[in-house]
């Protein structure tokens, strides 16, 4: 079985469609996340499905190799990553994050999103321990009313994230809130 260590990045240059791949931004357990340019040059981010404990890429290599035991449930896994991309991709809501496109490729899948400037509530919170300040109140009311509006409009496409936690949480440079990361999600409230 493939090792979270022979998961390899696409190459920098590699074109998926109309994006052409800059670097890698992330590597967890289920996928890789790279920052991207568009055609006219503009940011996004690209997140890759491969589960490091199913699949592996060698170095050079654009397709992921899974051994024949765990086929079936890279498939499920592959097509759960798409559905969740395809329920995203109907959410316009301005503290969720925007879904531009996404497609299978290179027997895997991939979700194009919009490219936000910022820090994770993670980091901010960080920053402020250090300088031993407290969070302030005002603050979080702010911050958590967006996020609570974007997350009942997740609800809504009857998705639940499953994951919320500071470092999904993402604010902008001028503070508003972006609920990231969905790799956790699932469906959940009836149909």
């Amino acid at each position: 079985m493939p090792t979270s260590a022979e998961c390899h990045p696409l190459p920098q240059g590699f074109q998926f469609e109309n994006y052409h791949i800059e670097r890698l931004l992330s590597q967890g357990g289920f996928s890789l996340v790279y920052l991207a340019r568009d055609e006219q040059g503009g940011p996004v981010v690209i997140k890759e499905y491969l589960p490091a404990t199913l699949a592996g890429r060698p170095a050079g290599s654009l397709e992921p190799t899974v051994a024949p035991e765990n086929q079936g449930r890279f498939n499920t896994g592959m097509r759960a990553f798409l559905e969740e991309a395809r329920l995203l991709a109907h959410i316009h809501h301005p503290n969720v994050v925007t879904v531009l496109n996404f497609a299978k490729a290179n027997h895997t899948a991939y979700i194009v999103m919009r490219y936000e400037q910022g820090h994770s509530l993670d980091a901010y919170v960080g920053k402020l321990r250090e300088r031993g300040k407290p969070v302030r109140e005002e603050f979080l009311r702010t911050v958590f009313v967006r996020l609570l509006s974007g997350l009942r409009e997740v609800h809504r496409q009857k998705l639940l994230h499953l994951d919320l936690k500071p470092a999904n949480i993402y604010l902008r440079q001028d503070g508003n809130p972006v609920l990231l990361d969905f790799g956790a999600a699932r469906w959940g409230l009836g149909a």
